[in-house]
């Protein structure tokens, strides 16, 4: 964590994480019923990929989004050591 806020590119980053969770759950929707469709699963994996690189990005920047975001190697627990959503951590 870099400790200060763009809170605009914070927005923006966490807006489209949002996005590309929309995606994977209609492809995993799509895919339940179309286990075979060739697109669709490179589709998935590109959208993952994409995920896992901005979700990496907000971590590096603005601490973990989630647990399992967390450097399982940091000495603190950076859970708790960002700003909270009433501190402006998400505003």
């Amino acid at each position: 964590m870099n400790g200060t806020c763009n809170c605009r590119e914070r927005k923006t980053l966490l807006n489209e994480i949002g996005k590309i969770d929309f995606v994977l759950v209609e492809l995993n929707l799509y895919l339940d019923t179309h286990p075979f469709d060739q697109q669709a699963l490179t589709n998935i994996r590109h959208f993952q990929k994409m995920k896992k690189q901005l979700v990496q990005e907000y971590t590096e920047n603005y601490g973990p989004l989630t647990r399992d975001c967390m450097n399982d190697n940091a000495h603190e627990w950076q859970w708790s050591l960002q700003d909270w959503p009433w501190e402006g951590g998400f505003y």
